[in-house]
């Protein structure tokens, strides 16, 4: 009993360790972004939009994390590797400051307020 807690409590405390480190999390479906959490530029949102809009990404995921020299995007997905050079390039343009300062979500649902991709696509309003 105690060894099933600590576990729960250990993965839990990971989970949050590594989510503290995400700076947003954007999900690809079928050429249409989505914002799972975070906060993202205005200009990087609209870019990544086109990018992945013609020919239309499948499935994919950008997120940005915090590293030890400044922040870095991590891809997963069907992005190719033109795709994720031209999203770099433009992620490049944007300093720290304007990453902590871009709006957040207007009116998350429930899936962009857990993090969690599947459920923000389930419950997204568009």
């Amino acid at each position: 009993m105690f060894t099933a807690l600590f576990l729960i409590a250990l993965a839990a405390g990971a989970y949050v360790a590594w989510r503290s480190r995400v700076v947003f999390h954007l999900s690809v479906r079928d050429g249409r972004v989505l914002v799972v959490s975070g906060r993202v530029p205005g200009g990087f949102l609209y870019e990544a939009r086109q990018a992945v809009k013609h020919p239309p990404v499948g499935r994919a995921a950008i997120r940005a994390m915090r590293g030890e020299h400044g922040a870095q995007l991590a891809f997963s997905g069907s992005l190719d590797e033109g795709r994720r050079q031209r999203l770099r390039n433009i992620f490049a343009l944007y300093p720290a400051s304007q990453l902590r300062s871009a709006p957040s979500v207007q009116r998350p649902t429930l899936g962009q307020l857990l993090g969690i991709a599947w459920l923000a696509w389930l419950l997204d309003r568009r």
